[in-house]
């Protein structure tokens, strides 16, 4: 602990200065540009604080409008797969309807081929009539009343036949060559 001589030694003599007046001009010279220098490094400190805010801001607009953009992509994506969904049953619909015309298309076919025939034989029993017909003609002749009758059927059959031609010209031409 202090005694009181040891408390007189620090006591200060008013007619001698405990500090010089050079050094004390000079802590104060130091003291002021040491502040200045803070003050200019928190004034930039706050410059690149503004800067770096102003930098955050305009990364969150950037980061909201890819955002946006993002989520516009996604339904547009959604929108091309129920497009691309719909187009893959349209086209499902398409070759089973394909399948279809084809297996009809053989049908009508046989069948016209069936026709076909049937009217190559009705032609021939035509041109068989057409003899008869011519036979029966002849002069000198005569006729019973039952070759008569067989006659008359003959004629009446004959346009039933040609009528039967007729039809197979249609078929044979107009839908085998469209």
């Amino acid at each position: 602990m202090l005694t009181d001589s040891n408390v007189e030694e620090f006591e200060i003599k008013e007619d001698e200065p405990w500090y010089d007046q050079q050094d004390l001009q000079q802590d104060l010279q130091l003291a002021a540009e040491l502040g200045k220098t803070l003050l200019d490094r928190n004034t930039e400190l706050e410059e690149s604080l503004q800067q770096m805010y102003n930098t955050n801001q305009e990364q969150l607009q950037e980061i909201e409008y890819l955002t946006k953009q993002v989520e516009l992509l996604r339904r547009m994506n959604e929108q091309h797969a129920k497009v691309y969904e719909q187009l893959d049953v349209t086209a499902r619909d398409l070759e089973n309807a394909n399948q279809k015309l084809v297996l009809a298309s053989r049908a009508s076919q046989q069948k016209i081929t069936s026709l076909t025939e049937t009217i190559e034989n009705l032609q021939l029993h035509i041109e068989d009539l057409q003899r008869q017909v011519e036979d029966m003609k002849k002069p000198g002749r005569v006729c019973s009343s039952r070759e008569r009758s067989d006659q008359s059927k003959s004629t009446h059959s004959f346009s039933n036949l040609k009528e039967l031609y007729d039809l197979r010209k249609y078929f044979v031409y107009d839908h085998v060559f469209c």
